[in-house]
Order: structure tokens, then C-alpha cells, then sequence
């Protein structure tokens, strides 16, 4: 994509001055048959822009358009009912993520009604609008760990169990749940650790290990080994993932929870040397004496705490992975 940027910026530079009149000069973005997406630059402003073209009955309110940081969507209307969506760049800066940006949506506005390739371009950009919320930041070690056995469970445990849409629907941790999977009446919090660290895990909040209101509650403990150039990557499990759900409803709520999560296709090079090797794998039932400090348990204004579980306390509340997996399909 920046490549058709920089032809455009370059047939600009050649014109005559005071040419050409204000207005965006723009071209596909991609060859394939039915592309409605175009990239452009606005002049005089030489603002990279993205040119989505559909009949304005095809395009959602301007209400539930995304707020995106660092882009500006404005929609310009035209005789005959057609309508353009156009992206703007905030900051130059952003040029390199921009066009990540541009080639994700041209391969959504492909295909299918202009309504489907409307709604599947503003829900990218929504997407986007917490990529770039997130731009400063970018995974630690210890979130690109935890990251990767969530993704783990999701894979193993619960795709296998409740298929592609209801596992998808069941990651609630990245959006800000007391736990990472909650399905009807149970709830699993996946912890996982160096296996050369201590037999010690972190809870967040004293809602994370909290019963109310679940029939089940579990927490999954995963020990890895990372090494440079040997084992699985994030990339790797993310790429498997994202093939086994796709062509599903649960395909698009992968990608909501890899964004809240802070996964940015645009750094999978960073990630991609980096391997895991899974030493453990165990859960555990938490209910009754479980070691753990739940609100009821907190003097009236406390909260918000964090602390540390020592798993060989938490002993003898091992499971077999089966329990937690007939918990969340229970037998009619």
C-alpha cells in the first residue's frame, strides 16, 4: 500500500504548480475484482486518505461509526445516491501503520453486498480504533506469556468443547472480566508462568476468584519454557487459531479480543522468534476453603487488591483438564 502512496505523492510533486485543483487524487488499492476501497492523497493538505465507495443506504449511521484516534472519517455525499467514507491520517508520523490499515481494509471490502462490505470495513476500523489507543504500548514479556496460554486454553480447551462461535463469545478476559473464560454457569481464569519461576501465581481483584455467581469456577495453571528459535510463538498460535475459526461468527469476535488484548498484527515480526514450550499444564476447582481473598472476605472500603497464590497450597484442589471441560458442557 505505501508503494501506491508514494506514486501518487510522486505524479503530485510532478505537476505544474497550481495543479491540480484541491480534491483527492486516488487509486485502487488492490487489483482483485469487486475492490471498493481506494487510497488517495488530499491536496493541497497532502494528507493520506482511504476512499470507501458504497450507495448511501448501504453505509450505517454516522452514530455507530467507530471514534478512532488518530484517524478522521467523514462521509461525502453525491448526486445519485452514492456516498464516500473517507479515512484521514491525523499524523504523518502513523504512515507505516496506515497502510496496515489500508491493507486490511481493502481485503474486507471485497466481496459480498456493499451493506456486508460496509459493515465488515467499520467494524475493522473499530478494530483499528483500539490498535491505535494501544500504539504506544506493546507486549511485554509477561502479557506476550499470558497472552499465548489464553490462546492455549482457547484452542484446547474450549474450541473442542462448545465449537467456534460459543468459545469465541466465552473470552471475556481481554474486555476487562474478572476472568479470562466465562460460559453460562462456569468460569476459568488461565495463569501462566516461567517454568523456571516459582510455583506462584498473581490474582487480580478480589473478584477473580470469587464463586458468585458461578456453579464452577476454575483456574488453569500453564508452566512454560521460552526460547529463542524452539518452540511454539504467538504468532504461530495465533495464526492456527485465526484457521480454525474462520469462516465462522466466532472469527470476528477473535479478532475483538486479540485487539483488547493488545495483539497488533503489525509486530509479529517482534514475536516471532520467541517460542514456548509447555512443561505443565493442571487445573484447578476453586470452591469452598480454596486459598483466597473474595469481597465478603474485605473490611467495607477495601478493594482493588492483587496478590499472590502459592499453587502448593492450592494442591489439593487439583482437577483433572476433563472436569473443567464437562463443566462447561455439562451431559443433558
Amino acid at each position: 500500500m505505501n508503494e501506491l502512496w508514494l506514486a501518487i505523492e510522486a505524479e503530485l510533486a510532478q505537476m505544474p504548480v497550481g495543479q491540480p485543483r484541491p480534491g483527492i487524487l486516488s487509486r485502487l488499492a488492490t487489483p482483485d475484482a469487486g475492490q471498493r476501497l481506494r487510497v488517495g492523497v488530499e491536496w493541497p493538505s497532502k494528507a493520506r486518505v482511504l476512499i470507501f465507495t458504497a450507495h448511501a443506504d448501504a453505509l450505517p449511521p454516522r452514530s455507530v461509526w467507530p471514534e478512532c484516534r488518530g484517524l478522521q472519517l467523514s462521509l461525502d455525499s453525491q448526486a445519485g445516491g452514492a456516498a464516500t467514507l473517507i479515512v484521514r491520517l491525523r499524523e504523518a508520523r502513523s504512515q507505516d501503520v496506515f497502510s496496515v490499515l489500508a491493507a486490511d481494509l481493502a481485503q474486507r471490502a471485497i466481496g459480498g453486498s456493499e451493506q456486508e462490505a460496509a459493515r465488515r470495513v467499520l467494524t475493522a476500523l473499530g478494530r483499528w480504533q483500539r490498535f491505535l489507543a494501544a500504539a504506544a504500548r506493546s507486549l511485554s514479556d509477561e502479557a506476550r506469556r499470558g497472552l499465548w496460554g489464553e490462546l492455549w486454553a482457547l484452542e484446547t480447551l474450549l474450541l473442542p468443547t462448545l465449537g467456534p462461535d460459543a468459545a469465541a463469545l466465552a473470552w471475556r478476559g481481554p474486555s476487562g472480566a474478572p476472568q479470562d473464560f466465562q460460559h453460562q454457569g462456569c468460569a476459568v481464569e488461565v495463569k501462566t508462568r516461567a517454568a523456571r519461576s516459582p510455583a506462584i501465581v498473581r490474582i487480580n481483584g478480589e473478584q477473580q476468584l470469587h464463586s458468585d455467581p458461578w456453579e464452577h469456577l476454575f483456574v488453569v495453571h500453564l508452566a512454560v519454557d521460552e526460547q529463542e528459535g524452539a518452540g511454539e510463538t504467538l504468532p504461530q498460535r495465533v495464526a492456527r487459531l485465526r484457521s480454525a475459526i474462520a469462516g465462522t461468527s466466532g472469527a470476528e469476535l477473535l479478532e475483538d479480543g486479540l485487539a483488547d488484548a493488545g495483539w497488533l498484527d503489525v509486530e509479529s515480526e517482534k514475536h516471532a522468534t520467541r517460542g514456548f514450550v509447555l512443561r505443565t499444564r493442571e487445573a484447578f476447582r476453586v470452591h469452598d476453603d480454596f486459598p483466597r481473598l473474595t469481597p465478603t472476605m474485605l473490611p467495607a472500603g477495601t478493594g482493588s487488591l492483587a496478590y499472590d497464590l502459592s499453587l502448593d497450597a492450592a494442591a489439593r484442589f487439583s482437577c483433572r483438564l476433563e472436569a473443567l471441560t464437562d463443566a462447561l458442557q455439562p451431559i443433558p
